[in-house]
């Protein structure tokens, strides 16, 4: 029976299970897709992405893909505004299309048991551990673990947990998320985002000289502008003359298109259901400054060292919900709450003109929107 289960091969899952196995549990790690694969997904790596690929260990295997080197990040709003800010460090642009399988063989390599192909039916609590039902090619298994990890993103499958309500959120706008890969495009070492009626798109650098094309979309808005991710890019580009010229300059690549709907982005962080959750799972924060993928990084390092100290018999289950669902309502509170307010100010008809023209006036306005909507370690670890 292994030690551990981790629902989920992307960011937050591969870290989390290179960690409870460098910690010296028998890891399991089970994904239902194949790997490589594309994600909707902005594909930008902080700055602060990188101390915690160094404390992983794979920092050097993901430098070996040549990720795209940014600097800059640049804000157009619908009216052409512009704001630019420097990064303190530089970030990285990889796509996820290479990196989550380079994490993958990386959690191979600490000696994590990979599957893949393989969908996770149920989840039910039992004396010393749970039970898990799963489904690969047709045929059934039955699992049993000591402890369970969901790193499953944004979408889990209804019912997957037995007597846990799925949230269908009611009362939230839902959004579609795009991806795809360009080429020909020039960037100059920024992230750009622009601003269209009730979303935004964003562009930056991946490995190979390729741009990524990401946008979060109004899901109502989104209906009736075209069946392609193509079409409904150019038709939110129609709503921003810059974005326009921008993708106009470049060629997508068909086999890089992907989105997914719906899209919720959380109020507040959702840590455990039965099972402690991590990455979009715990919390689906608002893109807009690209702090996902640290969010995901830093919210399995934490649940790895309450999952450590469970399976040692240090704390009980109920110690470490609580604990842990604390840390996370700490470090994600702050972030939600910018990232929403940011979101609908770029929207307004004035505020964007008004932001414009303070930060040409206050330089370091700039520099302090991106820094409010960073995690950067504000909760320290326990």
């Amino acid at each position: 029976m292994p030690d551990a289960v981790v629902i989920g091969g992307g960011l937050a899952g591969s870290s989390l299970a290179i960690r409870l196995a460098h910690l010296g549990w028998k890891t399991l790690l089970l994904d239902r897709q194949s790997f490589p694969r594309h994600k909707a997904c902005g594909e930008f790596l902080s700055p602060e992405t990188q101390g915690m690929f160094k404390e992983l260990g794979v920092y050097e295997r993901l430098e070996a893909l040549n990720p795209g080197r940014i600097v800059n990040t640049r804000i157009v709003f619908r009216h052409g505004g512009l704001v630019e800010a420097k990064l303190d460090e530089p970030a990285w642009g990889l796509s996820r299309y290479a990196m989550d399988a380079a994490m993958l063989k990386a959690a191979e390599d600490a000696g994590v048991y990979v599957q893949t192909g393989r969908s996770v039916s149920s989840i039910v609590s039992e004396p010393g551990g749970f039970r898990i039902g799963t489904r690969s090619g047709g045929a059934s298994e039955v699992l049993h673990s000591r402890t369970v990890y969901a790193a499953w993103g944004a979408h889990p499958r209804a019912g997957l947990l037995a007597k846990t309500p799925v949230v269908n959120g009611k009362g939230r706008r839902a959004y579609i998320g795009l991806k795809a890969h360009f080429s020909g495009m020039h960037l100059e070492q920024s992230v750009e985002l622009y601003f269209i009626r009730g979303g935004y798109v964003g562009i930056s650098h991946v490995e190979n000289g390729l741009a990524n094309v990401a946008a979060l979309l109004p899901l109502d808005w989104a209906r009736g502008k075209g069946s392609s991710v193509s079409d409904l890019l150019v038709s939110a580009a129609s709503e921003n003359r810059l974005l326009y010229d921008r993708l106009t300059g470049g060629s997508p690549l068909p086999e890089t298109q992907v989105s997914t709907a719906p899209v919720y982005l959380s109020a507040k962080c959702n840590a455990w259901s039965i099972i402690p959750q991590v990455g979009d799972a715990c919390a689906m924060i608002p893109p807009l400054f690209g702090d996902g993928m640290s969010a995901a990084l830093r919210s399995a390092s934490r649940c790895a060292i309450y999952g450590d100290r469970f399976l040692r018999g240090a704390i009980t289950m109920d110690a470490w919900k609580k604990d842990y669902c604390s840390d996370m309502h700490q470090e994600y509170a702050a972030i939600l709450r910018w990232g929403h307010l940011l979101q609908t100010l770029g929207n307004m008809p004035v505020v964007p003109r008004l932001w414009t023209a303070g930060t040409r006036l206050f330089p370091q306005l700039a520099r302090c929107m991106v820094q409010a909507t960073r995690l950067n370690g504000k909760t320290p670890m326990p």
